[in-house]
């Protein structure tokens, strides 16, 4: 199940990755509104998270298409950590629709909060499901 996350998760952020830097860094003000949203989304996409959804794209496809089915898991047990973090954090601290508020460059809108508590309960779920459904060594059926 974690490679099988991995995978798809890999696509999945490599996407919003480098969706993210094509629409622009919310970073920069236009007539006092951020740039880098999508629509009427309001995203507040900066390059700082950019990078960081690249960073987890790349290990989540590491640990999707090359490394074992142990590391696999450890992987995506420590994004799904990670991704529940950034969750934690944003619903604590939410950007404002000015995006006054960011956190070493990082912008909290309440769908990037969401979009990191799904990923990150799936990761969590994913990561723990190999090693609890497999059976213990030494153990008769």
């Amino acid at each position: 199940m974690a490679r099988l996350y991995a995978q798809f998760g890999a696509v999945v952020f490599l996407l919003v990755g480098l969706g993210g830097l094509l629409t622009g860094d919310a970073g920069t003000l236009v007539h006092h509104l951020p740039q880098g949203n999508v629509g009427p989304m309001e995203l507040h996409l900066t390059y700082v998270r950019d990078l960081l959804d690249l960073v987890i794209g790349g290990v989540l496809a590491y640990a999707g298409f090359r490394a074992p089915a142990r590391i696999a898991e450890e992987v995506v047990l420590t994004v799904g950590v990670v991704l529940l973090l950034l969750a934690l954090i944003g619903f604590l601290n939410p950007d404002t629709d000015t995006a006054t508020r960011s956190i070493a460059g990082v912008h909290f809108t309440e769908v990037m909060n969401i979009f990191d508590l799904i990923t990150g309960v799936l990761g969590l779920l994913c990561g723990l499901g190999g090693s609890v459904s497999a059976p213990a060594a030494g153990s008769s059926a």
